[in-house]
C-alpha cells in the first residue's frame, strides 16, 4: 500500500518570513529587458491533432533542445516537412545557420510525444540527437567529434551527422523508448535517460557517454514500475515515473524529482526525491545521516545554535548495478522517497520543472490543485482551471521541504531557472483568457510569462515581471548556459492560424538586469 511520508511537509512559518524579510529590505528585485527576437525557421512543424496538443517543438520534457556551447547557440526542432533540423548562431546576435537531415521523416502528424531531444558533450564537441519516440525503437544519431568545439571552422551541413541507429551501446537495440533526455555531467561528459514501457507501466533508465572513448556504457535501470498503491480514487499494481529534468548540483550530486502515473489512470501522485553522489549508481532517500546538527535553517537569523540530535539514518534505496541479481531498484514502496504526499485527486501535472541552486538546494516547480482551491468546483482529472495553482517546492540543507505559491492563473507546464545568488525565474505560457471551469490542459494563443522570486525572501515574493504578448504555441524552453551568463533566452513558436499549419520558430532573449 502507499506509504505516507513520515516527515511532514514544512511550510514557511511566520518566524522564517520575519527573518528573511530583514534581508529582503536591502535587496533589489530581479527584472528583465527584451534584447532580441530572431526567427530560426519561418516554417516549423505544428500538429494536426489535439490529443496531446498542437505543439511538437517546445515541450517540457525536451531537456537541452536549446543550449549554448563555446559562444554558439544551438537549437533542434522539426521543420514543416517533418524533418529533423539543427540550427546554430554565433552569439550574441549572429544569424542562424540551419541544416536539415533529409534522410528521416517524423512518423506522426498528431502525437506530441515524438519530440527532438539534443545534447552537446563539452569534452569532445559531439552533438547528440534522439527523436520520434512514443514507445518506439530508439532513433539516435551523433555528430562527428568536434562539431561544436570550434564552430567557426566546421562546415555546417548534414554530413556532420552519422546515420540513424537504434542503439547507444553496439549490439543493444533499445525498444519502447519514450521521453529521451540528454544532460551534461560535471566532468564534461553526457548522460541519457528514458522511459522503457508505457504510461502507467514503465521503468526508467540511464546510460553514460564518455568523450575519452566516444562510447556509451553502463546501461542501467534506476526506477521500477512494480508495487501496490491506493488512494482516494482506487488502486493499481504498476506505474511509471514522470521525471522532472535531472540536474547536478555544485558538489557533483545528481538530483531527481518525479511524480508517479498509475496503471489505474487519473492524474499523477506525490512528489518524489532521490540523489546520487556517484553519477547515478547509488541512490539515497531524503533522510540525512544521524547525529548532532545545528538547525540554522535556510537563514542564520532563523535560529541561533539550535542543536538537535537526530537518529534518522541515511538510507540507500537504489543500487544500479545493471545486474538483475544484485540491483536494488527504486519503487513506489521505497523508504522516505515521497517528499510531498499528494494523491491523484489533486490533478498534479507530470514532467514539470526542477533546478539546483549554487548552495546545492533542490527546487521543483509544479502545478496541481489543493483541498482549498477545489472549493466550489467539481472533481476532474486535472482539476478545473480555477482550482490549479503553481507551487515552488524547495529543500534546505537539513532535508526539510518548503512550499511557496505563485500568483497568476496556471497556463502551460513551467520551467525554473536559478541565478548564482539564488534568485529564481519561472517561465510558462499563460492563457490570454481563463475559463475557471474548463478542465482542458492544452491551449493555443498563449502569452510568454516570466515570474521571479528572491532567495533573500526565501522565494516567498514571487511576482510576474514580464508578459510578452503573442499568439504562442507550446511550452517555453530556456538555454541554461546562456542564462548563467545573464541572458534568459527562450525557444518559442507562433500559433497556427489553421490546424497543422507551419509557423515561425523563434528565439526570444531577455537581458537579466543587475540588482
Amino acid at each position: 500500500m502507499h506509504r505516507q511520508n513520515e516527515r511532514a511537509m514544512k511550510f514557511s512559518t511566520l518566524s522564517l518570513l520575519l527573518g528573511l524579510a530583514l534581508h529582503a529590505l536591502c535587496a533589489g528585485f530581479p527584472s528583465v529587458t527584451k534584447s532580441g527576437d530572431t526567427t530560426v525557421d519561418p516554417q516549423a512543424m505544428t500538429l494536426s491533432g489535439d490529443t496531446y496538443g498542437y505543439a511538437i517543438n517546445g515541450l517540457s520534457f525536451q531537456q537541452e533542445v536549446l543550449i549554448t556551447h563555446n559562444g554558439w547557440q544551438y537549437i533542434a526542432y522539426y521543420n514543416g516537412d517533418r524533418r529533423v533540423c539543427v540550427a546554430r548562431r554565433p552569439l550574441p546576435a549572429g544569424p542562424w545557420q540551419g541544416l536539415v537531415l533529409t534522410d528521416y521523416t517524423v512518423s506522426t502528424t498528431w502525437n506530441a510525444h515524438h519530440t527532438v531531444s539534443m545534447g552537446i558533450c563539452p569534452n569532445d564537441g559531439t552533438i547528440h540527437l534522439a527523436f520520434d519516440h512514443h514507445g518506439s525503437t530508439l532513433h539516435y544519431r551523433v555528430s562527428q567529434t568536434g562539431a561544436a568545439t570550434d564552430p567557426g571552422a566546421v562546415p555546417w551541413n548534414a554530413s556532420l551527422f552519422n546515420p540513424v541507429q537504434n542503439y547507444l551501446i553496439s549490439g543493444q537495440s533499445l525498444s519502447v523508448v519514450t521521453y529521451p533526455r540528454f544532460w551534461q555531467t560535471p566532468g564534461g561528459d553526457l548522460q541519457f535517460g528514458y522511459r522503457a514501457g508505457s504510461s502507467g507501466n514503465g521503468d526508467w533508465y540511464i546510460v553514460d557517454y564518455s568523450a575519452a572513448t566516444g562510447l556509451w556504457s553502463s546501461h542501467r535501470q534506476i526506477i521500477n514500475r512494480s508495487g501496490d498503491y491506493s488512494d482516494s480514487l482506487g488502486s493499481s499494481t504498476t506505474r511509471n515515473a514522470y521525471m522532472n529534468p535531472p540536474a547536478y548540483g555544485p558538489d557533483g550530486r545528481l538530483h531527481l524529482t518525479w511524480t508517479w502515473r498509475e496503471s489505474a489512470g487519473g492524474a499523477n501522485h506525490d512528489i518524489m526525491y532521490t540523489y546520487s553522489d556517484d553519477g547515478g549508481f547509488t541512490w539515497y532517500n531524503n533522510n540525512l545521516p544521524g547525529g548532532l546538527r545545528i538547525n540554522t535553517g535556510p537563514n542564520p537569523l532563523q535560529t541561533l545554535l539550535d542543536l538537535t540530535w537526530t537518529a534518522t539514518g541515511l538510507q540507500v534505496i537504489g543500487q544500479a548495478t545493471g545486474n538483475a541479481s544484485t540491483q536494488q531498484l527504486i519503487t513506489v514502496a521505497s523508504q522516505d522517497v515521497t517528499v510531498v504526499p499528494l494523491d491523484r485527486y489533486f490533478g498534479m501535472m507530470n514532467q514539470q520543472a526542477q533546478a539546483v541552486d549554487a548552495q546545492g538546494r533542490v527546487h521543483a516547480l509544479m502545478f496541481h490543485c489543493t483541498p482549498e482551491s477545489y472549493s466550489g468546483y467539481s472533481y476532474s482529472t486535472w482539476g478545473p482551471q480555477g482550482a490549479r495553482r503553481y507551487f515552488h517546492y524547495w529543500r534546505d540543507a537539513q532535508g526539510n521541504w518548503y512550499r511557496n505559491e505563485l500568483p497568476d492563473a496556471v497556463g502551460s507546464r513551467p520551467k525554473l531557472l536559478l541565478r548564482d545568488n539564488g534568485d529564481a525565474f519561472a517561465i510558462y505560457q499563460s492563457r490570454q483568457s481563463v475559463n475557471l471551469y474548463d478542465t482542458g490542459i492544452y491551449f493555443l494563443n498563449g502569452d510568454l510569462t516570466i515570474q521571479a522570486a528572491t532567495a533573500a525572501a526565501g522565494w516567498t515574493d514571487w511576482q510576474v515581471i514580464h508578459v510578452e504578448p503573442g499568439d504562442f504555441l507550446g511550452e517555453p524552453l530556456a538555454d541554461p548556459i546562456r542564462f548563467a551568463d545573464g541572458v534568459l533566452s527562450m525557444m518559442m513558436q507562433d500559433s497556427p492560424s489553421s490546424v497543422g499549419q507551419s509557423t515561425p520558430l523563434r528565439v526570444i532573449d531577455f537581458q537579466i538586469n543587475a540588482q
